[in-house]
C-alpha cells in the first residue's frame, strides 16, 4: 500500500496542511520542521499522488536535471546538450545541484514532484536508491554517469566504461615502466567510484601488485572535488617513498592535484606522473598538459534526453543502458622510468 499524506504527518508529529506547505514549498514552516517532515516523507517512502494521478494527463513542459556538482564543467556541457535538444520539443530545463548531499538531493526530488515535472535526468548520491527506485515508477527517469543497480529501478542510464578507462590508464604507465602507482578515488558508494577503483586493481594484478584497504599508494577522498585533490596530493606526496605516478579518477580532482604540485614547485613529469579519468577544460593552456582518458558530456547529454523523451511516450518500457568506451588520449604528463 502506498504512503499518503497521513503518514507522513503521524511520523513527522505534525498536520496534513503543515506536510502540504513542505512539499509544494509555499512557505512559513520553520527549518526544523522542514527537516522533520522531510526525514518523515524518506522514512515513509512517500510520493505525492498528484503525481501519480496527473502524469499522463497532464505536462508541465518540466524537465528536472539532478547534478552532484554543477562546477564541473562536465556537468554543464551535459546541460547545455540537454537543454537544447528538450527546448525543441517545448519543454523547459531545471537545473539543480546537490553538492553530494543526500538531504538536498531529496528535496531537489520532491520539488520536482511538487512541480508536476514530465520527467527526470538524475546524476545521484547514490544515498536514497529505495526511495529513487519507487519513484522512477510514478516519473519517467534516466540515470547518468552514476547507476543504480536495484531490479526495482524502472528507467535508463547513460554512463561511460570507468573500470575500460582507468585500466588503460594504469596499463600506460605500467608499460612505461612505473611499479608505485598511486591512485586517488573518491567515494566508493557510488558506481563510478566502485568501477574506477575496481579498473585500476585489475590492471595493477597484472604485475602481481594487490591493491587492498592496506595499499599505501591509495587515498579514498569523501567528493569528486578539487580540494579532494589537493588533499589527497598532498597525502602521497607526503609519504617516505613518494609514488612515481598517480592515476585521478576525475577531472575535478586532476585540477586540484596539478594545483599542489605547482603550488609545491613538484615537477610533471619529471618528479611525478600524472594521468586523468576525464577531459580537463582548456588543459591546452597548462604547461603540462595531461594524459586522460576521454569523457563526452555531449554524447552522455544527447543520449539521455533522447532517451527520456521516449519514456516519457511509453513509461513502462523496460530498462536500457548506453556506455560510452573512452579513448587514451596521451599528452606529456607521463614519462618512462
Amino acid at each position: 500500500m502506498e504512503a499518503t499524506i497521513k503518514d507522513v504527518a503521524r511520523q513527522a508529529g505534525v498536520s496534513t496542511a503543515t506536510v502540504s506547505r513542505v512539499i509544494n514549498n509555499t512557505g512559513g514552516v520553520r527549518s526544523d520542521t522542514v527537516k522533520r517532515v522531510m526525514d518523515a516523507v524518506k522514512y515513509v517512502n512517500y510520493v505525492p499522488n498528484i503525481m501519480a494521478r496527473n502524469l499522463k494527463t497532464e505536462s508541465s513542459t518540466i524537465i528536472g536535471f539532478v547534478i552532484s556538482n554543477i562546477s564541473n564543467t562536465h556537468f554543464t556541457k551535459m546541460a547545455n546538450k540537454i537543454e537544447s535538444i528538450l527546448r525543441e520539443q517545448g519543454l523547459n530545463l531545471i537545473v539543480c545541484n546537490t553538492a553530494d548531499d543526500p538531504n538536498l538531493e531529496l528535496d531537489h526530488l520532491q520539488r520536482m514532484i511538487a512541480m508536476h515535472a514530465d520527467g527526470i535526468i538524475l546524476n545521484t548520491t547514490c544515498k536514497n536508491n529505495d526511495w529513487i527506485c519507487e519513484l522512477s515508477h510514478k516519473i519517467p527517469m534516466v540515470l547518468v554517469d552514476r547507476n543504480i543497480t536495484d531490479p526495482v529501478f524502472l528507467g535508463d542510464f547513460v554512463g561511460s566504461n570507468g573500470y575500460g578507462g582507468v585500466m588503460d590508464l594504469t596499463k600506460h604507465l605500467i608499460e612505461k615502466g612505473h611499479r608505485d602507482i598511486a591512485i586517488i578515488t573518491s567515494d566508493l558508494s557510488t558506481s563510478t567510484g566502485r568501477e574506477r577503483l575496481n579498473g585500476f586493481s585489475a590492471a595493477m594484478r597484472t604485475i602481481g601488485i594487490v591493491v587492498d584497504d592496506y595499499y599505501i599508494y591509495r587515498y579514498d577522498s569523501q567528493h569528486f572535488s578539487e580540494e579532494d585533490g589537493v588533499a589527497g596530493c598532498q597525502y602521497l606526496m607526503g609519504l617516505e617513498k613518494r609514488p612515481t605516478a598517480i592515476v585521478v579518477i576525475n577531472n575535478e580532482m586532476t585540477i586540484g592535484v596539478y594545483k599542489y604540485l605547482h603550488n609545491n614547485d613538484i615537477s610533471v613529469p619529471d618528479d611525478i606522473s600524472v594521468v586523468s579519468y576525464g577531459n580537463i577544460n582548456n588543459s591546452d593552456l597548462f604547461r603540462v598538459e595531461p594524459t586522460f582518458a576521454t569523457l563526452n558530456p555531449n554524447f552522455i547529454g544527447e543520449k539521455a534526453a533522447n532517451l527520456l523523451l521516449s519514456r516519457i511516450e511509453a513509461p513502462g518500457r523496460g530498462n536500457r543502458e548506453i556506455i560510452f568506451e573512452p579513448l587514451l588520449v596521451v599528452n606529456e604528463s607521463t614519462k618512462t622510468l
